[in-house]
């Protein structure tokens, strides 16, 4: 007898999805807290996406996540990979969500990337490299 009600299969994260969980854990471990995840602007022109959002007491954290296996730098490295024309995007995104979220306004602002190295395989995370206040340009 077949069921008209399948189980939900879990779909297997992406690079990325694994990449950006990885990094959000090393920063709870930092004593971060997460408040946000893949922001970005619903409305109008999409200025671009930030992968989470961290705070603590003084500062407000904006992560670039960059995940990648250990054979492949196809696209560069992580860090390469942030180039002017995506920290322009992120600059975007980040005065938008500042703006809309002005409560966050008292605390200071950084933007950092996460390096994020997944084994070649299985592409299970396994260390994270953070780059703190990588973007600086907030002219």
């Amino acid at each position: 007898m077949f069921s008209l009600f399948k189980p939900k299969q879990k779909q297997p994260k992406s690079l990325g999805q694994a990449g950006e969980e990885y990094a959000q854990r090393e920063y709870k471990k930092q004593g971060w807290k997460i408040v946000a995840a893949n922001e970005f602007n619903r409305t109008g022109k999409r200025l671009g996406e930030i992968d989470f959002i961290a705070k603590n007491k003084e500062k407000i954290v904006f992560v670039e996540v960059k995940s990648r296996t250990d054979f492949s730098e196809t696209f560069g490295s992580g860090a390469e990979a942030v180039n002017v024309h995506k920290q322009q995007k992120i600059l975007r995104a980040v005065k938008a969500y500042l703006l809309k979220n002005q409560k966050y306004l008292a605390l200071q602002p950084q933007i950092d990337v996460c390096v994020v190295r997944c084994g070649g395989v299985d592409k299970t995370p396994y260390s994270a490299t953070i780059l703190a206040n990588a973007v600086e340009d907030w002219g």
